[in-house]
């Protein structure tokens, strides 16, 4: 037999380690088995001649062995703690795309590129037809052609007779920015993060279709290192300081031209004092003028001529619509039928699919592309149809089975996309259709047999609207589903409504309401076993806030958690957290009466009942329901004298409540963290006030939060404490002459006394 050399045994025992890790791969990382590998060479070039002779055999064996593990394990550390850049969890709009041989306009493109080099921010104002988004999005893709630096937002909304309010507005520019729309109650609270989403940044923010400037009128006056660009027909008076790029009509010449490049050379060269007159029936309107290049391509056996003399037997206010009438007469039955549904709907804007359900047909792309090609319909935001003619008829009974079939669609849509939120594609459905949504349940005239569908679509826009912290929209789909229900005489869904509407409002802090719309739903002859789980959970939280009726608050969760199902471990997580928060109560009014020993039992008591919560939230992947578990614990961990504890649980509740953009919730942390650090005898008066006024702005304005943050903010600023004192006791009127916690009557105590 051979004997096998230290060197060689040194090589065979490296290429097995290379084989085993390669098998090992998950578990090294491909870095580290890049690393390893990187090792093993060396240690065959280096090792194998210097080490090998004087290195005892015991000790290459350990450092084989261990360094490749020993390495993975380092790169997996330092892999670990890089963290990915957050990705955007706020859809938003594509921008359009490139506009090239916009004819008449290259002057004003190149005007608006130097005023938003100039002033950074950019007015473009015309009327209907004159371009003005077409000229805005040629000169945005002057401005920078890198998509990643490129922002749109479409502000036209679903209501054809009112414009989208600022507040609307500034939530869907705010969106477009990657911000949470929730996180403002006022339009002027989107001013900073504007701001600081935008400056030095090199993007390129265009606001389209803007109807009112009281609509953008809080967007800051300049961004440094960003444009915007804001196009509209702005009904309302500009402000002196705005000096608008005014789109007027194109010049006789450009008329032509364009009206050429539709009917074709040949034709236009035909006739030119009738391509004249035609331009002039337009009015020199670019839009207009398309229609009526693509009619007349569409039908070329009709001489340039021939219209204009067609055009002077009507007069002159119904030039305009002589042509969308013939337009409409020869469609085809199909295209027909779906531009007299449209222009009769209460929504501005469908998707194709939706079109295609008020057809009862599986699909309308036909029909759309037909109807575009005229200019009668125009397709927005990529797969989205919106009359462009103010053609309108009036109801038919056809239109009331129509209506109904889009209410079952889009109560089909909402309910399959909320099951999947906060998918991506769920939050990007959503975020186009929500105003749609809305304007389907506020539907003045609702049609027999469509309560449950619009109950459906209530309950996904509630999905969303939680998720996106949009508590007044809460509100207004609540509302609108209340009046539905009732006109239609469904007493269920109608119910249903109100006791939402009651939750909406105890969450932004104003009982009072709560309770006129939960005894509403309680006159309804809807017997109370028949109450969803959620809306039971309700009833329990407007007991507790108008008082400290306990017994009545535990039957309440009782009932909860009978309707609750075995496997539903967020409502389940839920429960038990609302259990606790009814210990917590118990315990501080034991407290107050000097009885601190079962006080602290029953805090301990609410300690283990939220670990269990937390336990099943974490179960049902629920960041919510694990952040109010969170939140609670560090409050019980407080009353227990153990701060340790209450700033790590407050700490971890605070990331939960920011990762789900609950800024509500966020605040509510803030204001925690505020009032430990008053317990402590060090601690630095500019930090609570810091904390206390970052909380207050993203707290409801009425409520036991806002009123202690107010409380508070009087104490530390003595020369503002009139101010706070008021903002105080404000924030407690929905207490106002009802039954009242002790907290509450406590804070109001407080309060007064400054």
């Amino acid at each position: 037999m051979t004997d096998i050399s230290r060197k060689d045994r040194l090589r065979f025992r490296l290429s097995r380690l290379s084989k085993q890790a390669g098998a090992h791969l998950p578990e090294l990382g491909l870095g580290g088995l890049v690393t390893a590998g990187g090792t093993a060479l060396l240690l065959q070039e280096k090792l194998m001649e210097r080490v090998a002779e004087w290195l005892p055999p015991w000790l290459l064996v350990i450092l084989i062995l261990s360094l490749p593990v020993a390495t993975g394990w380092l790169t997996h550390v330092v892999r670990s703690r890089r963290r990915p850049e957050p990705q955007p969890i706020f859809h938003r709009q594509p921008f359009p795309d490139r506009i090239d041989g916009l004819v008449g306009r290259d002057a004003e493109i190149q005007q608006v590129q130097e005023r938003a080099k100039e002033r950074g921010i950019v007015v473009v104002q015309g009327a209907m037809g004159m371009g003005t988004s077409a000229v805005s999005i040629a000169a945005t893709w002057g401005l920078t052609a890198d998509a990643r630096k490129q922002r749109y937002a479409d502000l036209r909304g679903p209501d054809r007779d009112r414009p989208e309010t600022p507040l609307s507005v500034a939530q869907r520019v705010l969106r477009t920015l990657d911000r949470p729309p929730g996180a403002i109650q006022e339009p002027q609270d989107a001013t900073a993060q504007v701001m600081e989403a935008l400056t030095g940044t090199d993007r390129v923010l265009l606001l389209d279709n803007v109807s009112t400037w009281s609509q953008v009128a809080w967007l800051p006056p300049r961004v440094p290192g960003a444009h915007i660009v804001v196009a509209g027909t702005f009904a309302d008076e500009l402000p002196q300081h705005v000096e608008p790029i005014q789109l007027g009509p194109l010049s006789p010449e450009d008329g032509r031209r364009l009206l050429t490049r539709h009917v074709g050379e040949e034709r236009a060269n035909r006739d030119p004092k009738a391509l004249g007159l035609l331009v002039d029936a337009c009015l020199g309107t670019p839009l207009e003028i398309i229609r009526i290049g693509r009619w007349l391509a569409r039908n070329r056996k009709v001489t340039l001529q021939g219209l204009v003399d067609d055009l002077r037997s009507v007069s002159v206010d119904k030039m305009l619509d002589f042509v969308l009438e013939r337009s409409i007469t020869q469609l085809r039955p199909m295209a027909q039928q779906l531009i007299v549904l449209l222009a009769g709907l209460p929504i501005a804007e469908v998707d194709h699919l939706a079109a295609a359900a008020l057809l009862g047909v599986p699909s309308a792309e036909d029909a759309i592309g037909e109807l575009a090609d005229l200019g009668l319909v125009e397709n927005v935001r990529m797969t989205r149809v919106r009359v462009a003619g103010a053609f309108r008829r009036g109801g038919t009974p056809l239109e009331a089975a129509a209506w109904r079939r889009l209410v079952e669609h889009f109560a089909d849509r909402a309910g399959t996309y909320g099951a999947l939120l906060p998918g991506e594609e769920a939050r990007a459905w959503f975020a186009i259709e929500d105003r749609v949504l809305l304007q389907v349940l506020a539907f003045e005239g609702p049609v027999p047999k469509t309560a449950r569908a619009l109950a459906r679509i209530a309950d996904g826009l509630e999905t969303w609207f939680r998720l996106e912290q949009r508590h007044e929209d809460r509100l207004r789909a609540a509302e609108a589903l209340a009046r539905a229900a009732k006109a239609i005489g469904d007493e269920h869904v109608q119910a249903t409504a109100e006791l939402r509407q009651c939750a909406i409002l105890l969450t932004w802090g104003d009982p009072r309401k709560a309770r006129q719309h939960f005894d509403q739903a309680a006159a309804l002859r809807v017997k109370v076993e028949s109450w969803p789980a959620e809306l039971h959970l309700q009833h329990a939280a407007i007991l507790l806030a108008g008082g400290d009726e306990f017994t009545a608050v535990e039957s309440a969760l009782v009932r909860y958690g009978q309707a609750l199902s075995g496997g539903d471990f967020a409502g389940h997580s839920i429960r038990l957290t609302n259990v606790a928060a009814l210990l917590l109560r118990k315990g501080q009014t034991l407290d107050h009466d000097g009885r601190g020993t079962e006080a602290r039992r029953l805090y301990v008591d609410a300690r283990a009942v939220l670990y269990e919560s937390l336990a099943l939230a974490e179960r049902a992947s629920d960041p919510s329901a694990a952040a109010h578990a969170q939140e609670l614990l560090a409050l019980a961990h407080h009353y227990l004298d153990q701060p340790h504890d209450a700033k790590s649980h407050l700490k971890e509740a605070e990331r939960l409540y920011a990762e789900s953009a609950d800024e509500v919730g966020r605040a509510r942390c803030l204001v925690q963290r505020a009032v430990a650090l008053l317990d402590q005898p060090d601690h630095r008066q500019d930090e609570v006030v810091a904390l206390l006024e970052e909380a207050e702005p993203r707290l409801p304005p009425a409520g036991v939060s806002m009123a202690l943050t107010h409380l508070h903010l009087a104490r530390l600023r003595p020369d503002r404490a009139a101010e706070h004192r008021a903002a105080g006791l404000a924030a407690l009127a929905p207490w106002d002459g009802i039954a009242e916690p002790r907290q509450v009557s406590e804070l109001r105590a407080s309060l007064s006394a400054l």
